[in-house]
């Protein structure tokens, strides 16, 4: 009888290896199912999706499955961010082809109210709209930085913000140093896309900076300028002027120096 109780004694052993050894394999953590040397090819796990946003906006007709470029889009709400990327600046612009934009480009100039108390700041929205049948492209100077600037003019024509008299001599040390080489950034407006400009305008005078703030002007962009007052009462003409480049214009830059009318006076 001794040989049959280690035969059943053997066989329990046995089966009791058998079930350790699955119960080891079927409690691997998910780490284990990757796939690692040695191991079984794990199940293919499902696709993951793309949570990154793109635009809110979809021009109409457009097929959404097309992600927009950094350089364009149906809708641009900081022109100057997108201006300022070195991605979007494009070699040798062909700069002898002025293409007219009268039918295709709508600029429009709006401060966040039409009247503004003397010495005050304004902030003023620019817009840029496609009103064409396909995309537009825009190029823009950039020196390094896109660079936007305000004009005042009395209903005659008269410039009445800018200092009196021809701008000094810089200092040596801007008028000598090395200009940053002026680039051309693009960007392409989707049909009836918009780009967006928002900048702040204070309602004032001014006059050459001294001497000594001179020194730190930065070199390529003109003698510097201070405030020297507000602006007297009056209704003027106040003109944005963009680095808009290549495209044709009249002697009045209608394209690259959009205005509005304002009224500078004290608030009721």
């Amino acid at each position: 009888m001794r040989p049959i109780v280690c035969a059943s004694v053997a066989l329990l052993l046995a089966v009791t290896a058998c079930g350790g050894a699955k119960k080891n394999a079927d409690s691997r953590t998910p780490a284990d199912d990757t796939g690692g040397e040695g191991g079984a090819p794990a199940a293919e796990a499902p696709a993951e999706t793309d949570s990154t946003p793109t635009s809110t906006t979809a021009a109409p007709g457009d097929d959404k499955s097309k992600k927009p470029t950094p350089c364009g889009g149906f809708d641009i709400p900081d022109l100057v961010s997108v201006l300022s990327q070195a991605a979007c600046e494009v070699q040798n612009p062909n700069t002898s082809d002025q293409p007219d934009l009268k039918d295709k480009l709508e600029i429009k100039v709006m401060p966040d109210s039409p009247r503004i108390a003397p010495g005050s700041t304004s902030t003023v929205t620019v817009t840029f709209k496609n009103k064409g049948k396909g995309d537009l492209p825009l190029n823009f100077v950039v020196d390094p930085e896109p660079r936007f600037d305000f004009a005042v003019y009395t209903m005659k024509g008269a410039r009445v913000d800018a200092p009196s008299g021809s701008a000094p001599s810089l200092p040596p040390e801007v008028a000598n140093a090395s200009v940053p080489e002026a680039k051309v950034a693009r960007v392409v407006l989707a049909q009836q896309g918009t780009a967006k400009i928002t900048l702040k305008w204070n309602a004032v005078k001014y006059k050459w900076a001294s001497k000594d703030r001179a020194k730190g002007a930065l070199p390529g962009q003109g003698y510097p300028r201070d405030p020297a007052g507000p602006l007297k009462k009056g209704t003027y003409i106040l003109r944005v002027i963009t680095p808009l480049t290549n495209v044709f214009e009249g002697v009045d830059h209608d394209a690259s120096q959009p205005r509005v009318q304002i009224t500078v006076a004290p608030m009721p």
